[in-house]
C-alpha cells in the first residue's frame, strides 16, 4: 500500500515517517511533497492509496490539492491536518469525503486511528471490486460455455448475455489459444486476449480451459466489420509468442456458435500435427477426415510377436499416414500409441528401466498424452524401437530355449517365489536340462542369472525411482526390506540407502 504526505514542514513529514511503524498497517512505499503543486505531479504517476496532507500549503493548498487529485484518482483515502479549524476547511473536507481533520501539533494516536481505517476502506473496497470480477468471470465463463455447447439454452444465455453486455444479433466467430506444456498462471490473461479482439469495435466474451491449455473467446462483429478479422488474429499471435490460434467459422447467429467452436477446435488440432505453423483454419480436408482403422491393432500384434524386427518400418508408415491426417483428434492418436507402446513394454518390461520419464505403465500413459506433437511421440517410439532392436541384437547368439527363459524372467521377476521349475513348466522341459542348457550358454545358472537380474533392476530405481527402498524390494521380487538390504550390501558393498546416495 502507498501514501503520500504533503506538507511544507520539513520537521513534520519527516517526524511523521520516524514516528510510526508503517508495515503496522500494511504500508510499504512512501512519497513525501513540500507543497500542493509538487504532490500532484508525484499523484499522477505514484497513485497513493492514503494522502495526508495539510491544508495550508504555499503555491496550491491542500483543498485544491486533494480537489484535483479526487478527479484523476477517485480511490485515494484523504488525510487532512491543519492548525487552524476553521469551518470552510472542514466543510471542504466533508464534501471531499475525507477520512478524518486532525489538528496540529498532531496526536499520534488520532493519526494512527485514522490511518487503520483507511486501509480497512481500502482493503474493504478491494475485497468488494474482486467479489465482482470473480462474479463477472463466473458470468462470463458459463456464458461461453453455453454458447459453445451443442444445445444452447437460450433462455439463459439471454440472461447472462444482458448482464455482461454480449449482444446477440450481430455475426460471430470463435477462437481458440492452444499453448505447449504446464504454464505459469501469469501467462494465461483472459483480459488481455478480449482487448485485443475488441480493439475494433467488437464485443467479445472468454475463459481458460485449465484441462485443455486453452483460451476460448466468442467474438461478436457487425457484417460490414468483418474485413477487420484478419489484423486481428494476426495481433493475438503478436500479443500471445507462445501460443497457437484456432479459428473457427464465421456464423451470422449465436445459435450456431457451436459449429464456429467445433471447427476452431479441429483447426487448433492441426497444431498437434504441424508444430512449426501457429495459425490455423479449417479448409476442405475436413470433409474427409478418416479415422484410424480398427484392424491395425491386429496386425501390429502379429508383427511384436512374429517379426520384431519389422516393427520399425511399421510404425515408420503409420506416421506417415497419422500425418496426412491432421483432423484426427490429438487424443485418439494418443489412445492408439498407448495401446501399441503398452503391448510394447508387456513383450519387453526392461523398457521400464531405459525409457526417459517412464518407470511404470500409468506414467507411459501420462508421458504420451503430455506430448505436444506427433513428432515428439515418434521421436520417442523411435528410441523405443532402436532400444528393441539392440536388445534383440544381443540375444541372437542364444538358443530360442534360453532366449524364452530370459523373457519369462524379465516379465516375472518381481514374484517372490518364481522358481527354475515354474520357469521350466512354461518351456516345457525339465528343470534339471534347462538348467544345464541354460548355463552352458550364459556361464551361469538360471538362479545366478535371476539374481543378477533382480539386482540390477533394483540399482535402476533406486537411482531414478523416488520409490522407498522397500517398495523398490518388493517390487524386485525380494522377501522383505532387510533381505534386500543385506543381498544388495553383499553384491556392492553399500545398503541400498549409500548407493542411492551416491547415484544421485
Amino acid at each position: 500500500m502507498k501514501i503520500l504526505i504533503a506538507d511544507d514542514e520539513d520537521y513534520t513529514r519527516e517526524g511523521l515517517i520516524d514516528s510510526i511503524d508503517w508495515e503496522d498497517f500494511g504500508i510499504d512505499e512512501i512519497m513525501q511533497a513540500v507543497n500542493g503543486q509538487e504532490a500532484l505531479r508525484i499523484a499522477r504517476w505514484f497513485c497513493p492509496d492514503i494522502v495526508l496532507t495539510d491544508i495550508r500549503m504555499p503555491k496550491t493548498d491542500g483543498i485544491d490539492f486533494a480537489t484535483e487529485l479526487m478527479e484523476n484518482n477517485k480511490d485515494s483515502k484523504i488525510i487532512f491536518m491543519s492548525g487552524y479549524m476553521e469551518v470552510e476547511y472542514l466543510k471542504s473536507a466533508i464534501r471531499l469525503s475525507a477520512v478524518d481533520y486532525i489538528e496540529k501539533p498532531i496526536d499520534l494516536n488520532i493519526l494512527k486511528a485514522a490511518l487503520a481505517k483507511s486501509v480497512e476502506e481500502i482493503q474493504e473496497r478491494r475485497r468488494s471490486k474482486e467479489a465482482k470480477e470473480n462474479q463477472k468471470d463466473i458470468r462470463q465463463q458459463t456464458l461461453v460455455s453455453l454458447l459453445c455447447g451443442k444445445e444452447p439454452d437460450s433462455m439463459t444465455i439471454e440472461k447472462l448475455a444482458g448482464e455482461s453486455a454480449f449482444p446477440l444479433n450481430t455475426s460471430y466467430v470463435c477462437v481458440i489459444l492452444q499453448y505447449a506444456g504446464r504454464m505459469q498462471e501469469g501467462v494465461i490473461d483472459i483480459g488481455k486476449l478480449l482487448e485485443v479482439l475488441e480493439s475494433r469495435q467488437g464485443c467479445a466474451v472468454g475463459r481458460y480451459d485449465r484441462d485443455k491449455r486453452q483460451m476460448q473467446a466468442v467474438l461478436s462483429f457487425q457484417k460490414k466489420d468483418q474485413y477487420h478479422l484478419g489484423p486481428i488474429y494476426q495481433q493475438i499471435l503478436d500479443t500471445f509468442p507462445l501460443a497457437k490460434l484456432g479459428v473457427g467459422i464465421e456464423v451470422d447467429s449465436y445459435r450456431n456458435i457451436y459449429n464456429s467452436y467445433r471447427t476452431a477446435a479441429a483447426a487448433v488440432n492441426c497444431s498437434f500435427y504441424r508444430e512449426d505453423e501457429r495459425f490455423f483454419q479449417i479448409d476442405e480436408e475436413i470433409q474427409h477426415r478418416i479415422a484410424i482403422e480398427p484392424g491395425l491393432y491386429g496386425e501390429f500384434l502379429q508383427i511384436l510377436s512374429e517379426q520384431p524386427h519389422l516393427l520399425k518400418g511399421w510404425f515408420a508408415s503409420v506416421f506417415d499416414e497419422l500425418r496426412k491426417r491432421k483432423y484426427c483428434p490429438k487424443e485418439q492418436v494418443c489412445t492408439f500409441m498407448i495401446s501399441l507402446l503398452t503391448a510394447v513394454y508387456s513383450q519387453y518390461p526392461e523398457l521400464y528401466d531405459n525409457s526417459s520419464g517412464v518407470r511404470s505403465e500409468e506414467q507411459l500413459h501420462m508421458f504420451l498424452y503430455e506430448r505436444e506433437s506427433l513428432r515428439e511421440i515418434s521421436d520417442f517410439v523411435d528410441g523405443v524401437l532402436t532400444w528393441i532392436q539392440e536388445h534383440n541384437k544381443e540375444r541372437e547368439g542364444y538358443s530360442r530355449i534360453v532366449q524364452g527363459a530370459m523373457e519369462y524372467v524379465a516379465q516375472h521377476f518381481g514374484e517372490e517365489n518364481l522358481s527354475v521349475s515354474q520357469i521350466a513348466e512354461y518351456l516345457h522341459f525339465s528343470p534339471a536340462y534347462l538348467n544345464v542348457l541354460f548355463k552352458q550358454e550364459m556361464k551361469v545358472t538360471i538362479k545366478q542369472y535371476l539374481g543378477n537380474y533382480r539386482l540390477e533392476r533394483a540399482k535402476r530405481m533406486l537411482e531414478k525411482d523416488f520409490d522407498k527402498i522397500t517398495e523398490i524390494a518388493e517390487k524386485c521380487g525380494y522377501a522383505n526390506g532387510n533381505y534386500f538390504a543385506k543381498v544388495f550390501k553383499e553384491a556392492t558393498g553399500m545398503t541400498p540407502a549409500e548407493y542411492r546416495k551416491k547415484m544421485s
